[in-house]
């Protein structure tokens, strides 16, 4: 669970890095943020010391950041995809940051729990055959099911064109929408970035009834997809269980990035964007995260 120890022990870490323009391992720097990290959540949420210390904290990192990020993003054309259970706060405060760094922020779309959920598996296996045929990126022909469902949401944000249309069509048909889309990016995005729950919301959404119980495969495919953008996957990983997690031990060539809800991750996703690769990249500070930053430059 996030709390404000982990955000003011995250930070200062993010400080020394920025300050001093270089990437932080994720090797003994994650185990003292882990050890920092120990103390219950209970006591470091009423603390109200430590609540101010990590505001101060938050201010200071997104002020330190700004002359970072200033102009990075500029020319970027960003999609947003909301995941089930995000926080609209938490989207907010990454459009903010990416709008801040230059992006242009052209589109938004929403996940239904059909796109995770894993009593609808079998409905998107059926779905992925009709929506195959109207791909135009190679590498979905030999994607999985949950994989041509990610791809064909890519597809939709980033191209036009008569079968975009179908694609679109299919994802929102009202009966079963697999999303909704908020923002109509027109085909224009040329980099998407995901946004998943924070850990409280996941574990939630874990303790529903099997309808709605997330399914990572559907989480890996549309990794790939948004790796294929050059994209960032951003959500939990606090556990091994977490989604963020599971992708990042999947091998899948994505950039993730955890602790969502924080400044920390906020800062590292304008910076992924900024700094876009061909590999595999997992920033931030939980399970499996390589660095806290992305480079810096």
């Amino acid at each position: 669970m996030i709390n404000f120890r982990y955000h003011v022990v995250s930070i200062i870490g993010i400080f020394i890095a920025l300050a001093v323009g270089v990437v932080l391992g994720a090797g003994p720097l994650q185990s003292r943020i882990q050890a920092g990290v120990s103390t219950s959540s209970s006591t470091a949420a009423t603390d109200p010391q430590l609540s101010a210390q990590a505001d101060a904290e938050a201010a200071g990192l997104k002020a330190l950041a700004s002359s970072a990020l200033s102009g990075s993003l500029a020319g970027a054309k960003v999609a947003l995809v909301v995941l089930p259970g995000a926080s609209d706060d938490d989207v907010s405060a990454l459009r903010s940051t990416l709008t801040d760094a230059g992006a242009s922020v052209v589109g938004r779309v929403t996940l239904s729990d059909n796109w995770q959920s894993t009593s609808m598996s079998q409905y998107r296996t059926t779905l992925s055959t009709t929506l195959a045929s109207h791909l135009a990126s190679p590498a979905a022909k030999t994607a999985s099911a949950d994989g041509v469902v990610g791809y064909s949401i890519v597809q939709v944000l980033t191209t036009t064109g008569a079968e975009t249309d179908l694609l679109r069509q299919i994802l929102t048909d009202e009966s079963t929408p697999i999303m909704t889309v908020d923002e109509d990016a027109n085909g224009s995005a040329t980099a998407i970035v995901a946004v998943g729950p924070r850990a409280q919301a996941a574990a939630a959404s874990n303790a529903t009834p099997a309808a709605v119980t997330s399914n990572s495969d559907a989480w890996v495919g549309l990794a790939q997809a948004v790796g294929s953008t050059s994209g960032v996957l951003v959500g939990d990983a606090s556990t091994r269980e977490a989604m963020v997690s599971q992708v990042r031990a999947s091998g899948t060539v994505v950039t993730t990035v955890d602790s969502v809800g924080t400044t920390l991750a906020t800062v590292d996703t304008a910076l992924a964007l900024a700094s876009p690769a061909t590999t595999a990249r997992a920033f931030g500070v939980g399970n499996g995260a390589q660095s806290v930053i992305p480079p810096t430059k």
